[in-house]
């Protein structure tokens, strides 16, 4: 008698399961087939990004051996090339590296553009943009004004932490070679007991300090 019970019980068990799966089934399988779509292009859009930046890599490698050999139109192609893909990083290390050789190939001008460019690029991160403004004035410290080296380090706010001493110390080498001697060493000496300023660049003050005094 127990035997038949149980038996009867699981029919009506087989049957609900069965009546579930009829009812629910296909959205089971589609909820299986979704997940193993997602995964796969998962797995298959990390590897193309591995792939693709090693592509980049290699392109950014071929410029620099390019410039070893001072071909310096072939090495800008590339590193403009490096410059417009995804991998922002790489971007903005290729555009750092296309303004030195501009530089070395005789094309200031270029250059200066290329760095504001770099700074109103948005799709770069910040350090990079600011970054961009102190190369630039680096390069045009001949010609650049102290009131726009004083508005451009004003103007740094994201990294100004990390960025302030650097832009301190141009301003005061800029200052140092106008005459006004008295203050260039006076931004000098407060940048050497700032805790925040780097190490290399307190080293570097050392030495601007005794040229000031």
């Amino acid at each position: 008698m127990v035997n038949i019970f149980n038996e009867v019980d699981e029919d009506i068990r087989k049957e609900r399961y069965q009546s579930l799966w009829n009812k629910y089934g296909k959205y089971v399988i589609s909820l299986i087939v979704l997940i193993i779509v997602i995964f796969s292009l998962s797995q298959y859009s990390k590897q193309k990004s591995i792939i693709d930046n090693k592509k980049i890599l290699d392109i950014y490698y071929s410029a620099a051996e390019k410039i070893e050999i001072n071909q310096y139109e072939l090495a800008n192609k590339s590193l403009e090339k490096v410059y417009n893909e995804k991998n922002k990083t790489l971007s903005a290390l290729s555009g750092f590296k296309l303004t030195e050789t501009l530089i070395q190939d005789n094309q200031k001008e270029k250059a200066l553009l290329f760095l504001e460019e770099m700074y109103n690029n948005k799709s770069l991160e910040q350090i990079y943009r600011e970054l961009a403004l102190y190369k630039y004035i680096i390069i045009n410290f001949e010609n650049i004004q102290i009131k726009e080296i004083e508005n451009i380090a004003n103007s740094i706010t994201t990294n100004k932490i990390i960025l302030e001493p650097y832009f301190q110390e141009i301003f005061g080498i800029k200052l140092l070679t106008l005459g006004n001697i008295e203050r260039a060493n006076s931004i000098f000496t407060e940048l050497s007991v700032n805790e925040n300023t780097p190490f290399d660049l307190k080293v570097r003050l050392e030495k601007l300090i005794q040229i000031a005094s």
